[in-house]
């Protein structure tokens, strides 16, 4: 018994119209235009692990501060360096 063929037609269609924007984001509809920021020079990363609630402290921080938690801990790591190595 032979396999019936498959009709694709319409599937791809590159006359069609943009879908309409519902709100939601879905992959691949963007164009990939947001670049990654860029490292600073000399930049290193690491990873990091908290307990939960140092995590939640370093949030509430965070929010009431307005700052970034890569900037706090910034701070605090060169405050913590510059006051035992002095």
């Amino acid at each position: 018994m032979a396999k019936k063929s498959v009709a694709l037609d319409g599937l791809l269609n590159p006359t069609a119209k943009k879908p309409i924007n519902t709100g939601v984001p879905q992959r691949g509809a963007e164009p990939a235009s947001e670049k990654k920021p860029s490292k600073r020079e000399g930049e290193k990363r690491l990873t990091l692990a908290l307990d939960g609630e140092t995590y939640r402290r370093l949030r509430m921080y965070a929010a009431e501060t307005d700052q970034t938690h890569q900037a706090i801990l910034e701070t605090a790591l060169a405050e913590h360096l510059n006051r035992i190595s002095t």
